[in-house]
């Protein structure tokens, strides 16, 4: 099968399968990672590591380069980015603390949780990896609940609303995802930056967009504090879509692999403003992803990833990952930043 095929059927089989996740008891979700991994061609631990290493010496696609970051650059700052506490000094310093969500608690152990002093409505992550996002929130799916044994969850994403078995079970997922390190797990290559960020969970404001839901998600991507592709993601915890925009708005020819909407969403007033900020926080860097919402009345921050994908995207058409590459002019790495 030629690899541009297999690219298509990994994109489909891949994503049936997750929509398919969404769906099943939790217990069951590990066998599918497993299934969704030997379809698509990822690998244990062991040849993750490998075949990580076997990212090109000189590489030319956006996809490739994303590798090359993965294997190579062992530069400080990509830590600090990947720390959901310790970027936020980053982003303050950069564009403001007004732009950040409210911090309510941070802590390293459930034990340590002063449940009491919670709102009803929050929202609890673990800052040391992707994923592992708790929205307690009273617009939650009627019945949606936390799993009763956190055993086999990994870095889940749950929408549930307030009762009284929230915080017992939100107790044990916290001390499992305080065991977890996000450097590597099956079915993704070692993402280096996540190896060192300090475990802890954070319990923020619950944001909301201007119509009262769960806001959009205004991903930027950077190239030499650029931007040179807006990715916009409505209703993630629902109907689940994706757009992508260039800088000054107009519709890219980049095609989602998830959820493409039947008509573009409408851009904010703020995404010149938005642009800017994502540049700001970005500025001296060869490239990040800057993640912003916009809540209507104010801009507020989201995350920088640093391997967006984590190595393993596909774009389509083809041409948009050499187009993403050429913007991404590679650091020369003194010998202690590189692997």
């Amino acid at each position: 099968m030629s690899s541009r095929r297999w690219s298509v059927v990994d994109l489909m089989t891949s994503a049936r399968l997750e929509r398919l996740g969404g769906r099943l008891p939790q217990p069951l979700k590990p066998p599918l990672r497993r299934a969704r991994d030997v379809v698509t061609g990822r690998w244990p631990r062991p040849l993750a590591y490998w075949r990580l290493g076997r990212a090109p010496e000189h590489p030319v696609t956006y996809t490739d380069k994303v590798r090359w970051r993965m294997a190579h650059d062992r530069r400080p700052f990509l830590t600090t980015f990947a720390d959901k506490v310790a970027v936020r000094d980053h982003v303050a310093e950069r564009i403001g603390a007004e732009h950040l969500t409210t911090l309510l608690a941070v802590h390293a152990r459930s034990a340590d949780v002063d449940w009491s002093a919670l709102p009803r409505e929050y929202v609890c992550k673990a800052s040391h990896g992707s994923g592992a996002v708790v929205l307690v929130r009273d617009a939650a799916p009627e019945g949606s609940q936390l799993p009763s044994s956190a055993r086999f969850v990994g870095w889940d994403r749950f929408d549930v609303r307030p009762g009284p078995t929230v915080a017992p079970r939100l107790w044990s997922l916290i001390d499992h995802w305080m065991s977890m390190n996000f450097e590597y797990g099956p079915g993704r290559l070692p993402e280096w930056a996540y190896r060192d960020v300090p475990p802890q969970v954070m319990f923020e404001e619950l944001l909301a967009g201007p119509d009262g839901g769960v806001p959009s998600d205004y991903k930027f991507y950077t190239f030499g504090g650029v931007v040179r592709l807006g990715q916009v993601d409505t209703d993630r915890f629902g109907d689940h879509h994706r757009a992508y925009f260039r800088r000054d708005g107009s519709p890219s020819e980049a095609e989602p692999d998830i959820g493409r909407p039947d008509e573009l969403p409408e851009l904010p007033a703020s995404w010149g403003r938005m642009v800017e900020l994502a540049e700001e926080i970005a500025r001296g860097v060869d490239f990040v992803r800057v993640d912003l919402y916009d809540l209507g009345d104010r801009i507020v921050f989201g995350e920088l990833t640093n391997y967006p994908g984590a190595g393993s995207s596909t774009w389509s058409p083809p041409s948009v990952e050499v187009e993403l590459g050429s913007y991404w002019e590679l650091p020369d790495l003194a010998p202690d930043e590189r692997a």
